[in-house]
């Protein structure tokens, strides 16, 4: 039944007396998961997976999505998460819906709703608008801020490392892409863990990535290749460089100083759009690479080096779903300088090739 915003809080005290009376669990929750659904259509994808992280955490979740509609409203559903169907209670379930300019009242009406004196997350789930101020307007009073860059196109790096800057300490940003890519990660550091190879890394001259484009991909790469290089660009001492661009159909270049980087991409259905299929690091004499396997959990890790035979492995690394990366932000709730520092030497390095909207449609 949808509610009036003032009718939420009784409609909820209501509920938990009910779960009292059947001798149910206590109230208790920790903080506020507030989901905004860029499109109507994530809106179910965004309550199955808020559901999946208060029956981890007790918290109350707030669902937000919008349409158009000739009426100005904003309307809510009030109910109660379970652990389990027949379980005990773990927390508020709110869903909002705005309709026409309704939408503007958001972030004051979300304010209002979250719980005081607890942290507030806000995790926009798609892509981010350009020309929208709804996001900055919505993050102002949030602890975590949390985004999906996988959904969204290359240019957004910029986007996302402004955000970051904007917040002067404030909310910290978190990506749920980056989680994703924190296997790779630790599978190239682990090429440098001994004196042979760790000599090698200043003589660098060419990286390979290879991804899993979108369907109809316009970009050089994807968001999560661009920001596996603003990282690697980082440990590489990279930074400063100006980044010289050429591509061709299904492939693009950047010059960093003395470093080619090539992404080539490579359609692949069996894992999420955007991914990681294969990175090559390569200088003379030596060569260390990370491939996906047919198997989209396996990985084959090898490394060439002068004088150090190390034997290849095989390695396999699951892919975890949307509600177990979001519980890992939330169980991280701080800055994260290296996901900001990527963030930044990324933005700089493909801006040359994902330039920024600079005006609105139809103007």
């Amino acid at each position: 039944m949808r509610l009036s915003l003032d009718a939420v809080e009784p409609a909820l005290a209501q509920l938990w007396k009910a779960e009292a009376d059947r001798g149910g669990a206590p109230r208790i929750e920790l903080f506020t998961l507030v989901a905004l659904a860029s499109e109507l259509a994530l809106l179910g994808r965004a309550q199955t997976v808020v559901a999946a992280v208060a029956s981890r955490y007790p918290s109350r979740t707030i669902v937000a999505a919008w349409r158009q509609g000739a009426a100005d409203a904003i309307t809510a559903e009030a109910t109660l998460h379970h652990v389990s169907p027949a379980g005990a209670a773990c927390g508020d379930a709110i869903v909002l819906e705005a309709t026409g300019a309704a939408r503007e009242w958001l972030p004051e009406n979300v304010d209002r709703l979250a719980l005081p004196d607890l942290p507030v997350c806000v995790w926009w789930v798609g892509d981010l608008p350009d020309f929208d101020q709804l996001f900055d307007r919505l993050v102002v009073n949030a602890d975590l801020v949390v985004v999906n860059s996988g959904e969204m196109d290359l240019r957004d790096i910029e986007k996302l490392s402004t955000i970051v800057k904007r917040s002067h300490g404030g909310a910290a940003l978190s990506d749920l892409m980056w989680f994703r890519l924190r296997p790779i990660q630790d599978l190239i550091a682990r090429f440098f863990d001994d004196e042979p190879a760790l000599g090698c890394l200043p003589s660098i001259d060419r990286i390979t990535i290879e991804f899993a484009p979108r369907e109809s991909e316009q970009d050089v790469a994807s968001t999560q290749a661009g920001l596996l290089l603003g990282w690697m660009a980082n440990a590489l001492s990279l930074g400063d460089e100006t980044a010289a661009w050429k591509r061709g159909t299904g492939w693009a270049e950047a010059t960093l100083g003395r470093v080619v980087v090539r992404f080539d991409a490579r359609p692949r259905g069996d894992v999420p759009a955007g991914s990681i299929l294969r990175v090559a690091l390569e200088c003379d004499g030596a060569r260390f690479e990370v491939t996906r396997a047919d198997d989209p959990q396996v990985f084959l890790w090898s490394r060439e080096t002068p004088g150090a035979p190390v034997p290849p492995q095989t390695l396999r690394i699951g892919i975890p779903e949307e509600a177990t990366l979001l519980i890992r932000c939330l169980e991280r709730p701080k800055r994260d300088p290296l996901l900001e520092t990527s963030l930044h030497v990324a933005t700089r390095i493909v801006r040359p090739v994902a330039p920024r909207l600079s005006t609105r449609a139809g103007s």
